[in-house]
């Protein structure tokens, strides 16, 4: 029997392998019909979303912005009432290119007809680094070697000091070591070797928060399931009882993936801190370098990629549910494609693996 219950709780904290997002449980978006979606772009056909009249960008607060070129105005909608403002029809080719629209703003500046849609929508590809999560791992990673007030601390202040006032960009460090130098206020053989480790670490964090920027907008999925939950709850039709108990359920959980992506990103910038609190990005001369520092600098970048993959992987199985529900009407559309969205959704939540907590701290 104590057999039996230690085989079982092996198995609950080892959880199943995820399978193959291409594969799994493909999603259809409401209304699609036959064609492939999304498509490749962004090919409105009436006329008054043409290219040459309107775009859209995200305002300053974060919501979506439709800008009229020729008269140069700027209408802020609701991405969910956009079509009743631009009179869209409900459930029309061009009301799915619209509520694409927001989910494609999380990757360029601005919209147009005729664009094309990220790839990030179309393909399981993630965006490359970015030059400000560069910058911004880079300096969290100095400010905290700053802190510890050791020999090393002025020098790190020093280094930080010149990244601060140069863009984000391709050869940040080498721009920042350069600037210093000629100053003559840096150590070489003090200041190098933290800058090559600074700089591995940086960039391996880099790819993280590129991973997170690949994330779909979970919070715009949430409301949209909770919306149509409450619709088809007043709906004067009678209400589908066990899709209703379906999506009640979901309400409650359906957060899930926001909560995952945002644990492992914490646990990304919280181990930037942990590698220069323990002094692991430290070692210049007078520094004893052992095999086993070696391995803790190693073990920091093998998380900072583990992390990454993990971001990936839930944004594979997330990024086109997450864009099929933004499609949804609540009023409608047919209640066989929100129960096929709920379907999907549910069997995401039941990838364990998908959810479970980062490990702990890499270096100890």
């Amino acid at each position: 029997m104590a057999g039996d219950r230690s085989e079982a709780d092996g198995a609950a904290a080892s959880p199943a392998p995820l399978p193959d997002p291409r594969g799994f449980d493909p999603v259809r978006f409401p209304g699609q019909g036959r064609e492939a979606w999304p498509p490749r772009r962004f090919d409105f056909t009436l006329p008054w979303l043409g290219a040459h009249l309107l775009r859209f960008e995200r305002d300053a607060a974060g919501g979506i912005c439709a800008v009229r070129r020729c008269e140069h105005l700027r209408l802020v909608v609701d991405f969910e009432a956009a079509h009743l403002a631009l009179d869209v029809p409900v459930g029309s080719r061009d009301f799915r290119l619209l509520r694409l629209v927001p989910a494609a703003l999380r990757f360029t500046e601005t919209v147009a007809a005729g664009d094309p849609v990220p790839r990030v929508l179309t393909l399981d590809e993630s965006l490359p680094p970015n030059g400000r999560h560069l910058r911004d791992a880079t300096l969290l990673l100095l400010d905290a070697v700053a802190a510890l007030g050791d020999r090393m601390g002025p020098q790190a202040r020093a280094l930080g000091e010149a990244l601060r006032r140069l863009p984000p960009g391709a050869g940040l460090m080498e721009r920042a070591l350069a600037a210093r130098f000629m100053r003559g206020d840096l150590d070489i053989d003090l200041v190098g070797p933290l800058a090559r480790r600074v700089q591995r670490l940086a960039e391996a964090n880099a790819r993280v928060m590129a991973a997170v920027a690949t994330q779909p907008d979970y919070r715009a999925m949430e409301r949209m399931l909770v919306t149509t939950r409450d619709a088809m709850r007043d709906s004067r039709h009678r209400p589908d009882g066990l899709l209703l108990r379906a999506l009640d359920t979901l309400a409650g959980s359906i957060d899930r993936p926001r909560r995952a992506a945002e644990a492992l990103r914490q646990r990304a910038v919280t181990a930037l801190r942990e590698a220069a609190a323990g002094g692991a990005l430290q070692a210049g001369p007078g520094r004893h370098r052992s095999a086993g520092a070696d391995d803790d600098f190693g073990s920091l970048l093998a998380e900072q990629e583990t992390l990454r993959g993990r971001l990936l992987e839930l944004a594979s199985f997330w990024q086109r549910v997450a864009a099929a529900w933004l499609a949804v009407d609540p009023e409608t559309t047919e209640r066989r494609e929100v129960e096929a969205l709920a379907r999907n959704a549910i069997l995401r939540l039941q990838l364990h693996a998908l959810y479970r907590p980062p490990e702990g701290p890499a270096a100890g």
